[in-house]
């Protein structure tokens, strides 16, 4: 199951399981990427990559992008390793398709 987010939070595309929320997760997407990149600035360890989350459930990894946050929702026993390597295939993808993201995709205002 994956997650495209905007930075606010607002589901830009899923692909969940039917039981899943998909604001719910989006808002997750957003606020895991948006922690992610402020630990580190405040560490100053340089820029969020990807970030994984385990929990009972779940392993998460969220990977900024440039119209948010991509974010994978996984089983526990999943092979982190491959997973990121897609996540990172997946983010490429999406940042040369909207290299401005939101931003430069907006109608001009004086249309």
């Amino acid at each position: 199951a994956a997650v495209l987010a905007a930075e606010d939070g607002l589901p830009i595309a899923v692909r969940l399981r039917s039981n899943h929320d998909r604001d719910v997760w989006a808002a997750a997407a957003s606020a895991m990427g948006r922690m992610g990149r402020k630990v580190l600035a405040r560490l100053g360890k340089g820029e969020l990559t990807w970030g994984a989350f385990d929990t009972r459930k779940y392993r998460l990894l969220v990977r900024p992008v440039s119209l948010g946050y991509l974010l994978a929702i996984c089983e526990p026993d999943a092979n982190m390793g491959m997973i990121g390597v897609e996540l990172d295939g997946a983010a490429d993808a999406l940042d040369r398709a909207m290299p401005g993201g939101v931003a430069a995709a907006a109608p001009d205002p004086a249309y």
